[in-house]
């Protein structure tokens, strides 16, 4: 018996032994190709390459689209179930700015890789093949065939199918119409924006003192101009004002002491805080040499700025803060708007539509110029209005609003609403008779760092009761809260290392 199964394996080896000979020719052929493919020259490649085709891979569960990777976006995938989604995020951007921590690499205090959280990083299942991330931007969309049509960056467009569809694309900068803001003004909402800022400012810092420069055009160069007094605009000028003082000062004293900064505010500085908040923030700024001035820009040139009260400030460089409004994608949706370009949404976050469609002509705005940024959000300028769902369709973050309630453009109410619209998928998957409740906002409080190792925190809603703070408590405060709020471990520990060796060694200066 053993013997007759010595003689079995035997013949399996001959016999495998024999299919491999037969393949030899085929393989060796392959090799010589592939070699004499690969040490040709450059100029000699011309054997055609088969077309990248990806196999479809079905899996029967839904497919849920969402645009963008913003604070809303980024907290809807991060939570998202996929056990029962297979999801596909389309944006131009593969990562999430954590924008509190963006004026902060405006002056090199933070590296601008340690803002940016990789998505792929907040959802691993992005890495399977039936999930999806694309470079591109959305166009438009047809909810009737549950389709969204793209565009990449090389031009070539593409669409994508939905089963469920989440715009969640957030907004812009508001310029509110004033000539040359868009040409002459930097925003700071991006990675991009803090890059360009910082590379503007390392310039003219080096050009103010090269030779045979007037000293009228030095003092231009070194002034910066903030137009804005919520907490971007105070950040911003705060950070700046303390590397003028801790690291310019050591380079040059004579230059950092003609550095000027001008803060520019139309209402209240930092409304959203108490008054003896604001007013320790006033002090404060003031202290660190950062000219705080009342009014209104009415117009920007490429040197100027023309104030509402007739002064002309020159200027090196202009950073613009001062609200956001609707981007063009958002206003070209064919869902309907609020009176500020936002989508309308109802209490689940759905899209809504006009139940009569030629009232959408009449009341909303078509692009981002027909916005008027001083008319109530729910006031459509027609009365009462009756909207139906948009199926499948939702929309979360700054793009949309609630006409009945609407909400302030904040990370944290964006963020709680991706929460709240993962949590529901998640529930609905399970059981499709789950009970769903409308969302509801909490507002957790404000917290804005004025510079000098100083921060404010107000906790709880303004107006009612609630806990506030300042000073170097606050500052710790500040940090350790953002610290612990980034999106995962390698970017915590990106910003820490950026703190303490700009702590020891100072900020850099290198211009990228």
């Amino acid at each position: 018996m053993q013997a007759f199964k010595a003689f079995n394996r035997t013949s399996s080896i001959f016999s495998k032994a024999a299919c491999y000979q037969t393949q030899l020719p085929k393989l060796t052929k392959w090799h010589a190709d592939f070699t004499s493919y690969s040490s040709a020259p450059q100029h000699a490649l011309s054997i055609p390459v088969r077309a990248f085709s990806s196999i479809p891979l079905s899996t029967g569960k839904q497919h849920l689209v969402i645009l963008g990777t913003g604070w809303a976006a980024a907290r809807l995938f991060r939570d998202i179930d996929c056990n029962y989604f297979d999801i596909t995020v389309v944006s131009p951007r593969n990562h999430m700015v954590f924008t509190p921590l963006l004026t902060s690499a405006c002056v090199g205090t933070l590296e601008f890789r340690s803002v940016a959280v990789s998505i792929m990083s907040l959802q691993k299942h992005l890495k399977e093949p039936q999930n999806n991330y694309f470079l591109a931007s959305a166009q438009n969309v047809d909810p009737e065939k549950k389709v969204v049509h793209c565009k990449d960056e090389e031009g070539k467009e593409f669409s994508v199918p939905y089963d469920k569809l989440v715009v969640a694309t957030g907004s812009q900068g508001s310029t509110f119409g004033i000539p040359g803001v868009e040409k002459y003004a930097h925003p700071l909402r991006d990675i991009s924006h803090a890059t360009a800022i910082r590379n503007h400012l390392i310039a003219n810092w080096s050009l103010a003192n090269t030779p045979n420069r007037t000293a009228t055009e030095r003092q231009r160069l070194l002034s910066v101009l903030v137009v804005g007094g919520g907490p971007t605009g105070v950040e911003f000028a705060g950070e700046l004002s303390d590397f003028i003082n801790k690291d310019l000062r050591r380079l040059d004293n004579g230059r950092a002491s003609e550095m000027r900064v001008t803060l520019i505010e139309a209402q209240q500085l930092l409304g959203t805080f108490d008054a003896p908040l604001r007013e320790y923030a006033a002090n404060k700024l003031n202290r660190q040499g950062v000219h705080l001035l009342k009014g209104m820009v009415k117009e920007l040139t490429p040197t100027e700025a023309h104030l509402s009260t007739g002064e002309v400030l020159p200027y090196g460089i202009a950073v613009w803060s001062t609200g956001v409004g609707p981007t063009s994608f958002t206003t070209s949706l064919p869902f309907a708007k609020t009176a500020r370009g936002r989508i309308a949404i109802d209490g689940e976050m759905r899209a809504l539509q006009h139940v009569d469609p030629e009232k959408t002509a009449k009341s909303d705005p078509e692009k981002p110029s027909d916005v008027k940024m001083h008319v109530e959000e729910h006031d459509t300028g027609h009365g009462k209005e009756i909207y139906s769902q948009v199926d499948s369709c939702y929309a979360l973050g700054d793009c949309c609003a609630n006409m009945e309630l609407p909400l302030p453009a904040l990370a944290q109410v964006a963020e709680q609403q991706g929460k709240y619209l993962a949590r529901t998928f998640n529930a609905l998957a399970k059981d499709p008779n789950a009970k769903i409740e409308p969302f509801s906002y909490k507002h957790l409080g404000s917290m804005a760092s004025i510079g000098g190792n100083k921060a404010l925190i107000q906790l709880g809603e303004q107006g009612s009761k609630h806990f506030s703070m300042k000073g170097f408590k606050s500052y710790l405060a500040w940090r350790s809260a953002y610290l612990t709020r980034l999106g995962n471990a390698q970017n915590r520990l990106y910003v820490v290392i950026n703190w303490l060796t700009t702590t020891i060694f100072g900020r850099d200066m290198s211009r990228w």
